[in-house]
């Protein structure tokens, strides 16, 4: 079904469009691809457009203003104005530094083993139940156990990571109801609780990650 791109405002979609946003995204992209919404805002749908305003560093990536007619002063703004992806130089860079270590060839070889052993062990649970869905069982799983494996998150909150990321990320749609926002704000501060546990945690043992 071909959706018109004509009227799309991208502060007023409704549920058909989140349940199926490819018609109209597809409209946009022949028609319409540097859509001016009615705020003023501009929404791009062409790979090449989106490419280029990425890497130019004439484009700002702190949200303080925006985020904060959005949100107001509660834990949602304060996660996502902080957060690196939305932070430019000179926070951006020291951020990166500090976790770029992580991500260097060696260290990413040297967690091959492990990641093995995730898959293996999510592809047993599948065969031992018997059915699978390769999103929910597999391709959503896979990262939050390695991400927490580096993070030093123990078992018992892993179940939780990806109910907060959900919660968080959804929170940063145009448009949201109050009940998502209030779930977004209760998932910041339940994560950060446990970072917090976390992080003390290994400050007072440098060398072990917390039991679970």
């Amino acid at each position: 079904m071909q959706i018109s791109h004509e009227g799309f405002d991208l502060g007023r979609i409704d549920r058909a469009f989140i349940d199926n946003p490819y018609p109209t995204l597809d409209q946009l992209r022949w028609h319409s691809p540097v859509h001016r919404n009615a705020d003023g805002s501009v929404f791009l749908t062409r790979h090449a457009d989106c490419q280029m305003v990425y890497q130019s560093r004439a484009m700002l990536s702190d949200k303080k203003v925006e985020f904060g007619k959005k949100f107001g002063q509660c834990p949602l703004y304060t996660h996502h104005t902080t957060s690196l992806i939305f932070n430019d130089p000179p926070y951006h860079t020291v951020v990166r530094k500090l976790i770029a270590g992580a991500f260097t060839p060696r260290k990413l070889a040297e967690m091959e083993k492990l990641i093995e052993a995730i898959v293996d062990r999510l592809l047993d649970r599948v065969e031992d139940r018997g059915d699978l869905d390769l999103v929910s069982d597999f391709a959503m799983t896979l990262p939050t156990e390695i991400i927490s494996f580096m993070l030093g998150v123990p078992p018992e909150y892993r179940a939780k990571l990806r109910g907060y990321s959900l919660a968080i990320l959804g929170a940063l749609d145009p448009v949201v109801p109050p009940e998502r926002l209030a779930a977004g704000n209760r998932a910041v501060t339940e994560f950060s609780e446990i970072l917090t546990e976390l992080i003390d945690h290994r400050r007072r043992n440098p060398d072990g990650a917390m039991e679970g």
